[in-house]
């Protein structure tokens, strides 16, 4: 597969972003950011979309897309951009732990390279009439009245543009403020680690459809074969174990051999990327113009696909709010109906997933499940269905649609 093909290019250059006033400025061109960047356009306002990143870039965790994502897409007119991308449908999980398997249905979710997905809402952002920025690493500095500067930086030059509202969807761990005290981020001690690597081939024992979730003490590997057959591979691991293992590849390994999902594969080899603690949270998610969104906001261990689902309803949901802001200058409002907003998404899930998480660090535990949900596969059917509900939105957005033209 040939970068070029998802290659996403710049709209405008770095001058031309200084010399506008930008209603929305949009930190972070994931999921989370390039949908809230479209929503925001499409309702009319002038729109920045930057990203420290040139597109295509490596990305290996969120290619497992579940029902909740689907639907938002589908609530926003992109419900067929996934079918476009030639995205795999995923019947099963197999879980795995100590050579014991259970298999479990699957009612909705989709297999889809990040290079593709990232790519095709950038455009679809970009369609909508979002400018675009890409390798151009962005800090918000000081309040400038009803609007805030943000100082960007692209190739050799540097400049400062302005923007009445900012959205943050830089990702797990982003900084972008001038003064670290800002940043006000809360990591869980016992937080795991995020890795993950692609092997340009599927081996034949992972079947297209289907996760693998190698269990483990020290942490759960996850498999799925992608829409171009090529197998990504996400973990959450313990920092001590890996230094136990002498690195990431060692233990992963370890791991898929004792779950009996061995990868004849020399993961020594491979390149791996990896990010900083994966359960985290920002003490507050909107202040003073920015409105975070997506893992930038906080995040839990992952959990097919969950934590794509969020991004994208963020983004979608975030967007009336900011316009609101950058049109009625109603800030202490805007802040207030964004902090229910992304309570109201985010809080009933993220209490699952830190259950599930929470339950895969107990070997007894696992086993015992899995031998239940072998026998009884069905036993996993609310869990399934709760991580494939609709996102409730509620009068805190409704508020802030009211307000637009």
């Amino acid at each position: 597969m040939a970068a070029s093909e998802f290659r996403v290019q710049a709209t405008l250059g770095l001058d031309d972003a200084a010399d506008e006033r930008w209603d929305v400025m949009v930190i972070g061109a994931g999921p989370a950011g390039a949908l809230a960047a479209r929503q925001s356009a499409l309702l009319g306002a002038r729109v920045l979309l930057v990203d420290r990143a040139a597109f295509p870039r490596a990305k290996v965790c969120g290619c497992c897309i579940n029902g909740a994502a689907m639907e938002v897409l589908a609530q926003v007119g992109l419900g067929d951009l996934l079918r476009q991308c030639q995205a795999r449908e995923l019947r099963t999980v197999q879980l795995a732990s100590r050579g014991r398997f259970a298999r479990i249905r699957l009612s909705q979710g989709v297999s889809l390279s990040r290079d593709r997905f990232d790519a095709a809402l950038i455009l679809a952002a970009v369609e909508a009439g979002a400018e675009f920025l890409d390798q151009t690493p962005a800090v918000i500095g000081a309040t400038q009245g009803e609007a805030r500067g943000v100082h960007l930086k692209r190739l050799d030059a540097g400049s400062t543009a302005t923007a009445k509202s900012i959205i943050v969807a830089g990702g797990l761990g982003c900084r972008v403020f001038e003064e670290a005290a800002a940043e006000q981020r809360q990591t869980a001690r016992a937080s795991r680690v995020g890795a993950g690597t692609i092997l340009d081939v599927a081996p034949a024992a992972y079947e297209a459809g289907t996760i693998y979730m190698a269990c483990h003490q020290h942490g759960y590997v996850g498999l799925v074969r992608l829409e171009d057959d090529r197998l990504d591979i996400a973990t959450a691991l313990d920092a001590d174990a890996i230094k136990q293992h002498d690195g990431i590849p060692g233990l992963v390994q370890h791991i898929l051999t004792e779950a009996c999902l061995p990868i004849a594969a020399p993961l020594d080899q491979l390149k791996w990327h990896g990010t900083g603690r994966l359960t985290q949270r920002r003490q507050h998610v909107a202040a003073d113009r920015c409105f975070f969104v997506g893992d930038a906001a906080g995040y839990v261990e992952p959990f097919t696909g969950e934590g794509m689902a969020w991004a994208l309803a963020s983004g979608r949901s975030v967007a009336p709010i900011v316009v609101g802001l950058a049109r009625d200058n109603l800030a202490a409002d805007a802040v207030r109906a964004w902090t229910e907003t992304h309570r109201r998404l985010i809080i009933r899930r993220a209490r699952l997933c830190r259950c599930v998480s929470r339950l895969l660090r107990h070997p007894s535990w696992v086993s015992i499940t899995i031998r239940l949900l072998a026998i009884a596969p069905a036993l996993a059917n609310p869990v399934v269905r709760s991580l494939n509900v609709s996102f409730e939105t509620d009068r805190p957005l409704d508020a802030a649609t009211e307000r637009l033209p």
